[in-house]
């Protein structure tokens, strides 16, 4: 594992073949990084390190991940890196795992900096451990995505110094979990409902580390824990279904009341763009320069939603109008909607939060530990019935009509299939297939080979070449 360091390390090179003492040379100094946590403003800006991570992690390396190597979206043909993904014809070379393995494990390690050197500060003891609070979840939600892409993996606590050992073995699932839950409930303790400044906005909430716990246990099949987590969010009432499916992506609605933890994009930077829009854009549509992507919807998603579900009409396209009023259609089938951004700054560079966790998925979760503890109660059939109350948009009843008198595993599927209309293409997909035993029937449906293999993405051959302690994955 290839483990980044950001200290300025100092070598001397002897030259000399003499053994006389006085060419001998003791090092006036070194460098050491308890000097560079000295004040709340060194505190502050370690975080900020941190929490920039995210950006290497989600927005379409996310969805690469846990959407495109799914049965709801694809690529177009001429896509030879995403067909490698969506097909299952990667291998331990892809680049892809190495990228999201690396930005993973360097959040991990900047995150452990915070954690070791901020308590140290002399400085407000509740912005301390606010501090220490936020990292400890931004170190849970890098291992939960690690663990649910590799299984095993190395499991680091400590800040590490050590230039020369590299070997690192990896740790059980299992403990992963455990420093997972560990990490999350002693954030939770300490982070704040929510936060008034601007310069605060997208920092971690006890509504944060909560829905992710919840999300946690659920995918542990710990159903008690699950539902009782939830609950929690959807009490403390700090957060609401906006009225209007559509605008809980709206640029200009980001981190709205539906709105829980999502990682922070804007053009005031190139790099600080995200790509979702130009992705899923059809051809001769994006603003800049009038391009496109090739990421498309599976047909046989778009066949699943039922009339009048308003959802589709936000999600599914075929057809744009753009600024100057013409009407650009696809000519390769539908393609997604959610992240359309009409104001984006240039190519790759739009104004587009990812969404790591909002409301609906909240309730939906409460729902589904509900059903699972035994059967589905009055709270979880409310929670499910506000989820398609709204896709009705003002509709008749009839549409997408309130569930009522189902078994439990009429209620389980019910809340399987809610979730892929109310959360496609928002990173979830493959992590819901995963945990509920469903990958390979639905990805056979959909005529790609899936094998047991394939419930596992292989460890990065770069991470292997460099720890000769790792072991790959069956079958890689």
């Amino acid at each position: 594992m290839k483990i980044k360091n950001y200290l300025i390390l100092t070598v001397m090179l002897m030259l000399s073949v003499s053994c006389e003492d006085n060419l001998k040379e003791e090092p006036l100094s070194f460098l050491e990084e308890s000097n560079s946590f000295n004040s709340p403003a060194d505190a502050t800006s370690a975080l900020n390190a941190v929490y920039d991570r995210l950006k290497g992690i989600y927005g379409m390396t996310m969805i690469d991940l846990a959407d495109l190597n799914s049965d709801e979206c694809e690529v177009r043909e001429d896509n030879g890196g995403g067909n490698e993904i969506h097909k299952n014809l990667f291998n331990s070379g892809t680049r892809l795992f190495d990228t999201f393995y690396t930005n993973s494990y360097t959040l991990i390690d900047r995150a452990n900096r915070v954690i070791a050197n901020v308590p140290g500060i002399a400085m407000d003891t509740k912005l301390r451990d606010q501090i220490v609070g936020e990292a400890k979840f931004l170190r849970a939600l890098a291992y939960f995505n690690l663990v649910q892409a590799f299984g095993d993996i190395p499991l680091v606590t400590v800040v590490s110094n050590d230039v020369v050992n590299v070997e690192m073995p990896r740790d059980p699932v299992e403990k992963v979990y455990q420093q997972i839950v560990a990490d999350l409930l002693d954030a939770e303790k300490v982070l704040p409902a929510k936060y008034t400044l601007a310069t605060e906005t997208g920092r971690a909430t006890v509504g944060a580390a909560k829905s992710v716990l919840a999300k946690v246990y659920l995918t542990r099949k710990d159903w008690a824990n699950a539902a009782a987590k939830a609950k929690e969010v959807i009490d403390a009432a700090t957060y609401s279904l906006v009225p209007d499916y559509r605008d809980v992506f709206l640029p200009e609605k980001e981190n709205g009341p539906e709105h829980i933890f999502s990682v922070q994009y804007s053009c005031v930077l190139p790099t600080y763009g995200s790509g979702m829009a130009e992705s899923f854009a059809i051809y001769f549509s994006y603003p800049i320069n009038l391009t496109g992507g090739s990421y498309q919807v599976i047909p046989a998603h778009v066949a699943s939603y039922q009339p009048g579900d308003y959802r589709k009409t936000v999600t599914v396209i075929e057809e744009k109008t753009i600024a100057n009023g013409t009407v650009v259609k696809s000519r390769t089938g539908p393609h997604m909607d959610k992240y359309w951004d009409p104001l984006a700054c240039g190519a790759g560079r739009a104004r587009n939060n990812f969404i790591v966790m909002r409301y609906a998925d909240v309730l939906l979760m409460y729902a589904e530990a509900l059903n699972e503890a035994g059967t589905a109660t009055a709270e979880a059939y409310a929670a499910i019935n506000q989820i398609r109350a709204r896709a009705r948009n003002g509709g008749a009843a009839t549409v997408l009509p309130d569930l009522k008198n189902l078994t439990q595993a009429q209620f389980r599927e019910s809340v399987y299939q809610e979730r892929s209309w109310e959360l496609c293409f928002e990173g979830h997909r493959r992590w819901d297939l995963l945990r509920t035993g469903r990958y390979i029937p639905q990805m056979q449906k959909i005529g790609v080979t899936a094998e047991e293999r394939h419930l596992l993405y292989p460890i990065p051959v770069q991470e292997i070449d460099v720890n000769p302690a790792l072991e790959q994955n069956p079958g890689y």
